[in-house]
C-alpha cells in the first residue's frame, strides 16, 4: 500500500533544465575522451611535442582542464 500523502520528486540524477543535459552530455563526452580505448588506440604517441611534453600528456592536460571548466561552467549556472 502506497501512502499518497507523501509528494512525488523527480531524480535527482537526471538534469532538469536544457543546460544541465548540455554540461551532462559534455562532460561524459570528454570524460570518454579519456578514457581507453580512446587515449590508447589515438592519443598514445610521443610526438609531436606539445610546450615541452609528449603529445599524450598535453592531449590529457588539455581533457582534464576541459573537464574542469565544465564543471565550474555548471556550478556557475547553479546546475
Amino acid at each position: 500500500m502506497t501512502n499518497n500523502s507523501y509528494p512525488s520528486y523527480p531524480s535527482h540524477y537526471r538534469p532538469r533544465t536544457p543546460t544541465g543535459w548540455i554540461a551532462l552530455v559534455s562532460f561524459l563526452a570528454l570524460m570518454c575522451l579519456a578514457e581507453p580505448p580512446f587515449v590508447t588506440s589515438w592519443a598514445n604517441r610521443v610526438e609531436p611535442w606539445i610546450l615541452g611534453m609528449p603529445f599524450l600528456y598535453a592531449y590529457l592536460l588539455f581533457v582534464y582542464l576541459a573537464l574542469i571548466g565544465v564543471l565550474l561552467w555548471a556550478q556557475k549556472r547553479g546546475l
